[in-house]
């Protein structure tokens, strides 16, 4: 049995909504959760909404959880768990954490994958990003810390739905399939929204949704792209992870993502494979059933390279290993 801590990031932009959605799933009865929190600026203030368990918090001040604080939510994190395991009972089983509005949540995920004690104890489980009805377009229109948290999330969360002013939810949708095509979406204000279920996923990032129709959509600005290649034949897994590999160490600063699912030609059975700049998760296997309807490929979120240089990289290292021909690569209609 896996006892690693189950951990979620929270992220969004100044404003979204992250802080109002974490303290409704708290308010529901969550049990046993530890919560990490950063607040940009000299005084931490978010941790008093969390008082009903004080013993539970670890508060990152002063700076953002960006490439600067990577040692700070390391130690956080540490203290997290380590705390967790010296109270005597049975500690806590599932962590948040909540980044700043200005946060980009990459050098996080690295950071925590890059850490063996961390890895030993804490399993990601997904990424979250909040995203606010009312200002979202604007604010993915003028800010590249809001568009990479849209474009590392697995779940996005439209917030204020329900003012006024918000845009409509196809128009939302729109905007963030331009980030995330294969991201799942869901409204803040659903009376179904599970929010225990949403926050306390035991899979690893377990979203995949290629999808059977790609909509073309404009580029999104900043340099960010968004797009999917397919790839439906079984893979050669050692060649393709060395493929893999080679890609993420000489591009990783510019890959925000890969993420995908493929059919291992060995066994042929599915796994579900992701990455992060330049670190990869440990692949994920998947039961076949599960699987059945589900496309393979990989998308990608990268700053700076075009779909077509990937697709032509991975192309030529398919055709060196055993001919082309035996590769179904299918493009679909670009997302950007």
């Amino acid at each position: 049995m896996d006892e690693r801590i189950s951990l979620t990031i929270v992220t969004g932009f100044l404003g979204s909504g992250k802080t109002t959605l974490i303290r409704r799933y708290l308010a529901g009865g969550a049990d046993r959760v530890g919560i990490v929190v950063n607040e940009y600026g000299e005084i931490g203030l978010d941790q008093l909404l969390f008082v009903h368990a004080p013993e539970k918090l670890e508060l990152v001040a002063s700076g953002c959880l960006c490439c600067a604080r990577r040692n700070d939510i390391s130690r956080a994190l540490h203290q997290l768990v380590e705390r967790s395991r010296s109270t005597g009972g049975r500690g806590i089983d599932h962590a948040l954490i909540e980044t700043s509005g200005l946060a980009d949540p990459a050098p996080i995920i690295a950071t925590i994958l890059q850490d063996p004690w961390l890895r030993a104890h804490v399993q990601l489980s997904s990424v979250i990003t909040v995203l606010d009805a009312v200002n979202g377009p604007a604010t993915l229109a003028r800010n590249i810390e809001a568009v990479r948290q849209v474009a590392m999330a697995d779940t996005v969360v439209i917030t204020k739905g329900d003012l006024g002013a918000a845009h409509e939810v196809k128009t939302l949708e729109t905007e963030i399939r331009a980030r995330a095509p294969d991201a799942r979406i869901l409204d803040a204000q659903d009376a179904d929204l599970d929010l225990g279920a949403l926050f306390t996923s035991d899979s690893v990032m377990p979203h995949i949704n290629i999808g059977s129709k790609q909509t073309e959509i404009q580029p999104t600005g900043h340099e960010t792209r968004s797009f999917i290649l397919g790839l439906e034949d079984e893979i050669d897994w050692p060649a393709f992870t060395l493929w893999l590999s080679a890609l993420l160490h000489r591009h990783g600063d510019r890959i925000l993502r890969v993420k995908g699912m493929v059919t291992v030609k060995s066994t042929g059975k599915p796994l579900v494979i992701q990455g992060v700049q330049h670190v990869m998760y440990p692949p994920v296997h998947i039961d076949p059933a599960t699987a059945a309807d589900q496309r393979r490929g990989l998308v990608f979120i990268t700053a700076g390279i075009a779909q077509e240089d990937i697709e032509r990289s991975l192309r030529a290292y398919l055709a060196s290993v055993d001919g082309l021909q035996d590769h179904n690569l299918r493009r679909p209609a670009p997302v950007a």
